[in-house]
């Protein structure tokens, strides 16, 4: 087993609750270095995760011989700047999503990486949750086999389709709790539609193969609102986020609809399709380690006994109530991207396609402030080979 001498640039939260964990837990991995502007942070991370030394300057790591993968969890203050000396020294690098935060970068992101040939990742993490492994397996076959099974309630009878039953449309509902945020999201000019919705843009991308052509958007950027998204076959895709729900409330809810075939997937734990016999209606998924020690019923409805059993307990037990966590791919997506280190496997999110996700975010605040649809072109979407 190949071993992968790793730093890790930026101890937040990010890093702590996500990177650092699945670094220490993986035998592929030698922490070799946790690196952070704040003295305290790297040497706390350090500690807790068993790297071998803290530093305080990300130069070092660049410069550092016995480090071969850098995972980047800094804020987008700092990527390209990082990035692309890291590929240029032959290391590879996992970098935390957004990508980058104007065009410029982004390509000169990616023309370092072509230029390389070194692997970039971006940590759109939910294309290796399993849950989403699962709704996009099933969404595939709806769209390529027959139409869904006859419903219960059937007029079709002998009438031909109407162009518009041959688009699909996709759901995908964000319940957030702006009361659990960092401060630093409120001041930044693009807020979390352009720091979170990243990843529910790429999934977008990633479940339709047509080509997007529009994109409106209303609300405001801090939180509070929706992106309506066209493809070029036809297809829509709808992305509602809100700041004022509950925490503990299922964050993440995607719902498609293709060839007369229904599929869902519900906080990463449940997903549910009608329209294929020959798969199963609903397929639950664990809950993360640690959760799966204390709340074993499975499912949404699991889920919300659980809840209630917790909050139940915690009040009896005077004590904090502890979060149901689910699984939404970092560990994963990090493995895959050491896969495709070693030569095994695709890059499961390559910097080339995270360049139209951002080029699309950004065409979404755009949006957002003239209060108009905005086009999307083939610029935005396409990078041309250069010799």
């Amino acid at each position: 087993m190949k071993k992968h001498r790793v730093a890790v640039v930026g101890c937040g939260a990010l890093a702590q609750g996500a990177h650092l964990p699945s670094c220490q837990k993986n035998p592929r991995i030698e922490l070799v270095a946790t690196c952070d502007v704040n003295r305290d942070a790297a040497e706390m991370c350090k500690g807790k995760f068993g790297a071998q030394r803290a530093e305080t300057d990300w130069r070092r790591i660049v410069e550092a011989k016995d480090i071969d993968v850098c995972i980047l969890c800094t804020h987008t203050n700092l990527r390209g700047e990082f990035i692309i000396p890291v590929v240029e020294s032959g290391k590879a690098v996992y970098t935390e999503k957004p990508l980058a935060p104007n065009r410029k970068e982004l390509l000169d992101i990616v023309l370092a990486a072509r230029r390389t040939g070194r692997p970039v990742c971006v940590g759109h993490n939910r294309r290796s949750s399993p849950a989403v492994l699962e709704f996009k397996r099933l969404l595939d076959k709806a769209k390529a086999g027959p139409a869904g099974n006859p419903p219960t309630v059937n007029r079709l009878g002998s009438r031909k389709l109407v162009p518009e039953e041959g688009w699909s449309q996709l759901l995908m509902r964000v319940n957030d709790d702006s009361r659990s945020w960092k401060p630093w999201v409120f001041f930044d000019e693009e807020g979390i539609m352009y720091a979170e919705m990243v990843h529910f843009i790429d999934l977008a991308l990633w479940f339709n193969k047509a080509h997007p052509v529009k994109i409106f958007s209303e609300g405001s950027a801090r939180g509070n609102f929706t992106f309506l998204i066209r493809f070029d076959d036809g297809s829509l895709t709808t992305i509602v986020h809100t700041m004022v729900g509950n925490f503990d409330y299922p964050k993440e809810l995607f719902e498609a609809t293709a060839n007369f075939t229904t599929v869902a997937m519900d906080q990463h734990i449940e997903v549910r399709q009608i329209g294929m016999d020959d798969e199963p209606v609903q397929r639950f998924f664990p809950y993360a380690p640690g959760c799966e020690e204390w709340a074993k019923a499975q499912g949404m409805n699991g889920y919300m006994r659980e809840f209630e059993a917790e909050r139940k307990r915690a009040k009896e037990e005077a004590r904090p109530a502890r979060w149901i966590n689910v699984v939404k791919g970092h560990y994963e997506h990090l493995n895959r991207f050491l896969d495709h280190v070693e030569g095994k496997g695709p890059n499961p999110c390559d910097v080339e396609g995270a360049v139209a996700v951002n080029r699309i975010a950004l065409k979404a605040l755009e949006s957002a402030k003239l209060g108009l649809p905005v086009a999307i072109g083939p610029e935005d979407w396409h990078i041309p080979e250069l010799n």
